[in-house]
């Protein structure tokens, strides 16, 4: 009895290891993508409506900075000049680079919804493609955060500790 348990067992992880044999979607699983790719759509379109909020911002800053560096009635202007301008471009920046995430995501609802409604192989592919182009862009984009901020703590607890000394000694 334990042999053919173990024969059917070796049977099906030499079946599981063969990657000529086609995939096979079952309803479950089909039910599965599809409401995935629904919630996928409203992520991608939330996202991308406020990245274009955030783009719309960085523009009527960088405007608004034109015309706030006339005025030197602001403290803020005064001392720091460029302060404004780097919000706008920083704002803008942030927005043309989280486009993308988003951009693929919603490549991805799309293509698994043809594909799921009409059985379609390729539209499946594609869609799954979307999905890893998004996810392996937001992967880097992790990658440089993290690394982004492990080299910005250094730099702030020297400031810290250049304020300390500039400020003769004052603890905070």
């Amino acid at each position: 009895m334990e042999t053919n348990i173990q024969q059917s067992e070796t049977a099906l992880k030499d079946q599981e290891l063969k990657p000529h044999q086609p995939l096979i979607i079952s309803p479950e699983g089909k039910a599965y993508l599809i409401s995935t790719a629904k919630w996928s759509s409203f992520i991608a379109i939330v996202g991308i409506v406020l990245i274009v909020f955030t783009l719309i911002s960085g523009i009527f800053t960088l405007f608004l900075s034109a015309v706030v560096g006339e005025y030197q009635d602001f403290d803020l202007i005064q001392y720091f000049p460029a302060t404004i301008y780097i919000v706008g471009i920083t704002n803008i920046i942030f927005s043309v680079i989280c486009f993308f995430p988003f951009y693929y995501l919603f490549l991805f609802s799309s293509k698994i919804k043809k594909g799921m409604a009409n059985d379609n192989q390729e539209y499946l592919n594609e869609g799954l493609k979307n999905v890893k182009k998004a996810s392996k862009f937001t992967g880097i984009l992790t990658i440089i955060s993290l690394t982004l901020l492990l080299l910005f703590i250094p730099v702030l607890i020297f400031s810290i500790g250049m304020i300390q000394a500039l400020a003769g000694g004052i603890t905070f």
